[in-house]
């Protein structure tokens, strides 16, 4: 289910069956052949994968930066379950 977002980057939320029950959100910048993974974050259920998604959604809207994306804490550390 990729998402665009401003600055040619777009946003994958996945389920890997071969994996379990891992959620994946992976961030691509569009490059002129193709495309450049930029992160891969892993969370264990949707629910948080996809607040990371519209939080993720949310900073390259603002910033437009791959360098901010590259250099961010990985998600799972910002959205451990209560």
């Amino acid at each position: 289910m990729p998402t665009t977002a401003s600055g040619n980057f777009f946003v994958e939320l996945a389920r890997e069956d071969n994996l379990g029950s891992t959620w994946i959100v992976r961030v691509f910048k569009k490059r002129l052949l193709g495309k450049k993974l930029l992160s891969s974050d892993w969370f264990l259920d949707r629910i948080q994968a996809e607040r990371f998604v519209d939080d993720i959604l949310h900073s390259i809207d603002e910033t437009g930066s791959e360098a901010y994306i590259s250099e961010r804490k990985p998600g799972w550390t910002l959205r451990r379950p209560a």
